[in-house]
């Protein structure tokens, strides 16, 4: 009789636990806690802006528990999620491109109708390649199953139903390479984590309209799907946010097109004179610009000096081995008292950008026009203030000046120029406008060349990632 009582007192005890926790998981049988951002790839999206030209690699497993066909699952996974963001133009690099290669093999094989044939040469390439590793891999990467905990480990199982908590957790390490040169633009790590409390077989399914790549159809329904989700969520974000604004110049059609540049207008300039005026505007501006120039300085030689490929200069401004602004080992122009110039490019309306360091003074000179030598400059002191003048000959007299609101990554600061007719803008980091102004000089309202210069002896300032638009009047 005791033990009769004694058992019907532990399967009440037991009931009770059970509906603990059932309550604490609210009215559906299964919670789950994601770790994840504000918006993720199932959103509506509606983007009709450019796109980049990109394509995915097949991921490396490199944790222990990551094997078989799950590297290239996650691949797919993530390729329809960059598809569905409507911002890359992703062309295949998975199974399918075998399957184009048959494809080709058999168009040229004579047993297909001419005419009706694929044309090799006509594949799209990428210009930016994303490759990565799994580096963690962990389906149930912590938690209880069975028992309750340890009040009576002899019971894992109560009428069928297995108590317990479930996590899992990926991480995936990208680098982002640009095909053209080789460089790899930047690197990160992304990760999805989920949990869950269940109870076995009453459980529903896990939402996500991204579907399950090869090799994780055994993860169905568990927290490691959604983990999943969450991965690659996170890794669409990472590679919208470190793929640079420039390789943006597609239509949806694949043509190079315009690219437009936000401008928001955050502080005042300091002017001086009747033909200048400060604004200041919280309105966002449209600047639209096609890539005209760019380099990155890494096909030069160490210890070159000008000429090298469309710069004119002197021997106070060479290329050095740095630690770029990626993190990476490459190359830079280093400013000893010398000057660039594009000479060949003569350019009244454009959007200038590049990194600088700020060990010395870096001079940005436009519409520089011969015989007689006028021009703008732009000076930017080693304590990041900016000064605009107007030179002409041997003198030269300051239009605006302002203190930039510079934010170092690995020493280095970016700049950005815009001249729009009578209009001039730098701004730091490529948001902060800095210097706004408008100048009606007609005598400077006309093509120019452009010019970089620097530093001295002892302060040796470095330029990288160059790049200039001709800004689109249409």
């Amino acid at each position: 009789m005791f033990k009769r009582w004694l058992s019907r007192g532990i399967l009440f005890l037991l009931m009770a636990v059970i509906g603990g926790y059932i309550a604490g998981c609210g009215a559906g049988v299964s919670t789950t806690s994601i770790q994840t951002t504000e918006k993720d790839f199932n959103e509506t999206v509606k983007y009709e802006g450019p796109k980049a030209r990109i394509a995915v690699a097949n991921f490396k497993c490199k944790a222990a528990k990551c094997g078989g066909r799950i590297g290239s699952g996650i691949r797919d996974m993530l390729v329809d999620a960059l598809v569905r963001t409507g911002k890359f133009i992703v062309v295949e690099r998975g199974e399918g491109l075998e399957e184009i290669k048959k494809e080709l093999e058999l168009g040229q094989s004579g047993l297909v109708q001419p005419g009706k044939a694929p044309q090799p040469g006509q594949l799209e390439g990428a210009d930016i390649l994303v490759v990565g590793s799994i580096v963690a891999f962990e389906p149930n990467a912590g938690g209880i199953k069975g028992g309750l905990g340890g009040l009576i480990p002899k019971v894992p199982l109560l009428g069928g139903v297995k108590l317990g908590k479930e996590e899992a957790y990926i991480a995936l390490t990208l680098r982002f390479i640009d095909v053209r040169t080789g460089r790899i633009i930047n690197s990160t790590r992304v990760e999805g984590k989920a949990s869950s409390f269940n109870i076995g077989g009453l459980g529903g399914g896990l939402l996500g309209t991204i579907p399950l790549g090869g090799g994780l159809d055994i993860y169905k329904n568990t927290p490691m799907e959604k983990a999943v989700m969450v991965l690659i969520d996170n890794a669409v974000k990472a590679i919208e946010k470190y793929v640079p604004e420039s390789y943006y110049r597609y239509n949806a059609q694949g043509q190079p097109t315009t690219r437009p540049t936000s401008i928001k207008t955050q502080t005042t300039a300091k002017t001086q004179g009747s033909t200048q005026a400060a604004v200041t505007s919280q309105q966002s501006e449209q600047v639209k610009g096609k890539v005209v120039f760019s380099d990155n300085f890494e096909k030069y030689g160490v210890g070159q000096t000008p000429p090298f490929g469309r710069w004119e200069g002197n021997k106070d401004a060479a290329i050095r081995q740095v630690v770029q602004i990626n993190g990476q080992i490459g190359k830079a122009v280093q400013f000893n008292g010398g000057k660039i110039c594009i000479t060949n490019l003569k350019i009244k309306d454009f959007i200038m950008e590049l990194d600088f360091t700020h060990k010395g003074n870096i001079e940005i000179i436009f519409r520089v026009q011969k015989n007689p030598y006028i021009a703008y400059l732009l000076h930017i002191d080693a304590d990041d203030n900016l000064h605009l003048y107007k030179v002409a000959g041997n003198m030269k007299v300051k239009m605006a000046e302002n203190k930039g609101k510079f934010n170092l990554i690995n020493k280095w600061s970016h700049l950005k120029l815009v001249v729009d007719n009578s209009s001039i803008k730098a701004l730091a980091n490529g948001k902060d406008v800095v210097i706004d102004i408008n100048d009606t000089d007609a005598s400077l309202n006309k093509e120019g060349f452009i010019c970089i210069s620097g530093g001295s002896w002892y302060k040796k300032p470095l330029v990288d990632n160059v790049i200039i638009y001709e800004i689109n009047k249409k």
